[in-house]
Formats: structure tokens, sequence, C-alpha cells
């Protein structure tokens, strides 16, 4: 007869519901660590060691744990998922309100809150995981699901912002709400954009204020500097590195060889 195991003791109530679920699920078999760890192919102090709760496990151990005992792997994950979550929630404090929900977004500050959210719930998968959930390669580089869980940076589109849904395997019928945040989040930013271009440029993200970025044939989303506070006037692109510049009645700069667009609309700063 197995031996009896010592009480979860855990702040963390999701990961005493998952702990005790795989003991649960143990005690039905009615084997002990060693006879499990035969049919799970694993270490027998690995499954105890998952069903102490004294931290949260891996996900791959507990889904070999759950087939061992021919539980049910969905209710594994989502049961760990929950774990996860609250333990870096944990780690991070549990300052701050709550992410809003897709209905509740207003702005990228919500949106960029509730997608943190949403990768905190999917069990915050590593970088190289989220790239390879979201399908081809460059559609969701690891670099950019840094800058968005760190909330540096936006997706770069609605196609962008999709993968980033799949990666976080949002079921498809709830991306309909998730797309109405979106769009309304960027209608707003869009009413206070206060640059417009012709192409999409990136600054050294200090003390980010999000604004858009329009072009003739797309539109680009990024972070810009906040305006020094002495610094008066419309925002003008700062001039390309690849051409150089020629004055026009000494008040307007264009590229040579360019032709009058969104730079004409602004003067170029004394």
């Amino acid at each position: 007869m197995p031996r009896p195991e010592k009480p979860v003791a855990t702040g963390n109530r999701a990961l005493r519901d998952l702990a005790e679920w795989l003991r649960d699920q143990r005690a039905r078999t009615g084997q002990g660590y060693r006879a499990l760890a035969v049919r799970a192919g694993c270490h027998a102090t690995t499954l105890q060691r998952a069903a102490s709760g004294e931290r949260v496990p891996r996900l791959q151990t507990v889904l070999i744990y759950a087939r061992a005992c021919d539980a049910s792997p969905e209710e594994a994950r989502r049961l760990w998922r929950e774990a996860r979550y609250k333990h870096t929630r944990q780690l991070r404090g549990g300052h701050g309100l709550p992410a809003p929900k897709p209905l509740y977004v207003r702005d990228f500050a919500d949106l960029a809150a509730a997608l943190l959210d949403l990768y905190e719930k999917a069990g915050s998968p590593t970088l190289r995981t989220m790239e390879e959930r979201a399908g081809r390669y460059g559609v969701l580089p690891r670099s950019t699901v840094h800058r968005i869980v760190r909330r540096q940076t936006m997706p770069a589109g609605l196609g962008q912002f999709r993968a980033f849904l799949r990666a976080c395997e949002v079921p498809e019928t709830d991306w309909q709400e998730w797309e109405a945040a979106w769009s309304r989040a960027w209608r707003h930013e869009k009413n206070d954009r206060n640059v417009i271009t012709e192409e999409p440029f990136d600054f050294t993200v200090e003390q980010t204020s999000w604004n858009s970025i329009v072009s003739t044939r797309n539109v680009y989303i990024a972070p810009i500097k906040s305006r020094p506070p002495d610094r008066v006037g419309p925002e003008v692109r700062p001039p390309s590195r690849r051409q150089p510049e020629r004055q026009i009645s000494g008040q307007l700069s264009l590229p040579l060889g360019g032709s009058p667009g969104a730079d004409t609309l602004f003067p170029s700063p004394s």
C-alpha cells in the first residue's frame, strides 16, 4: 500500500488544486510512485515532486503524470495553467489593477495589459514556443514577443495580432471579441496621433507614449519617444541617413530626388 503523502502547504490555491488533483489520480490507480514511474517512463522522485505542491512543476511532467494515471490531459493542462498564472502574479507582487477583458479595452494601454494577462494565462510560454505556435517563420519573431509581453510595443498589424492569439492558444471562436478590442484601441490611438509620415521608424523607448504612424500603403504602430518639455510645434521626422538633404527656400528640407510628401507639412527645425 502506498505511503501517505505530506499535506500540501502552499499559499497558491491553484497550485494546491493541481497537486491534490494529481494525488487523486494516483490514488484512483492504487499504485505507488515506483509503479507509476514505470508506466510514465520517468523517475519516481520527479512524479512525487510534481504532486508535492512545493513549486509549479513543468507542464510536460504534469502531462506525463496524467497520462500514466489515464487521466484527462486537458484537465491537467487547465489546472497547470491556473497554477502557473497565480505563481507569476505572486512573483510580480500581485500589484496593480486586473487586466481589462476584451470587451472593456479602450486604448493601447488597456490592450497591452490585456495581452500580457493573456500570455500569462497561457502559462507564460517560452519565446521560442510562441514563435513556433504562431506559424511560419517571421510571422511572430521572438524579439517581438519579448517586447509585447514587456509592454514595449504592440503587434505590427492585425495579422501579427492574430498570430499572437494563436500562440497563446486562444480558441478561434473568441477571436472576434479580441479583434473588436484591437479595432477600438487603434481608433482611439488614431484620433490622438501626433505624427504622420511616409515610412515607419522607431525610437528608443524612454517614457514611451503610444502614437500611430500612418503610411500611404499601410499602417504601422511603433513606440514614440515622448516630446521634450522645451519642444514646441509639430513633430518632425528625422532626416534619412541614406539620402542627403537639400534646402528649399531655406525653410523646408527634402531628400534629393524625392517628391514632396508628409515631410513638407512641417518646417525643418532651426
